[in-house]
């Protein structure tokens, strides 16, 4: 009986892993936006540098653990923040790849634990009168995100928390002019 139960159960965890990849989306973006009633120039800093991303990052609020530290030149490309935190943080590194001053910067994410991956980030700023539009993009293509994705709602978790991130940024940049 115990047997039987055993390759049931493995037989249905096959069957969900070979529905999640063949159902999975082959790349998973995730996308939220703010208007921020300040100038690019004013929000620009928070997100070329990894240590001013932390005054407003959401991912590593509130974790007693965590441990940054920052590696390469202060802002700009190459500038890297590594955490590692509780089983909420996890462990991993960011990496600024591409910047476009005052309007976009494209950061590498190489999360460690609680599973390896690489995902890409995007902030873009673009003028909107006397405001900007602020949008934060994650493309998520790993293979254990894009599975998860088939059976929980990981636009709404990392939405949500992107959401939060913003809305601090936003009382960040205005507080600021």
């Amino acid at each position: 009986m115990i047997l039987k139960i055993s390759i049931g159960f493995v037989i249905l965890v096959a069957v969900l892993v070979i529905y999640a990849f063949v159902a999975a989306p082959k790349t998973l973006p995730i996308s939220r936006s703010v208007l921020i009633e300040a100038p690019a120039e004013a929000i620009f800093p928070y997100v070329n540098s990894p240590r001013r991303m932390q005054e407003w990052n959401p991912f590593t609020e509130g974790d007693p653990t965590l441990k940054m530290t920052y590696t390469g030149p202060e802002d700009g490309i190459g500038a890297a923040s590594a955490w590692e935190g509780n089983s909420n943080t996890g462990k991993g590194q960011a990496t600024v790849i591409e910047v476009e001053a005052n309007q976009r910067v494209a950061v590498r994410l190489d999360f460690k634990k609680p599973f390896e991956a690489t995902s890409f980030g995007e902030y873009r700023l673009e003028p909107r009168g006397t405001a900007t539009q602020f949008t934060w993009t994650i493309v998520e293509s790993a293979t254990v995100p894009r599975m998860i994705s088939c059976f929980i709602n990981l636009d709404r978790i990392v939405g949500g928390q992107f959401e939060k991130g913003l809305a601090k940024l936003k009382s960040i940049a205005e507080s600021k002019k």
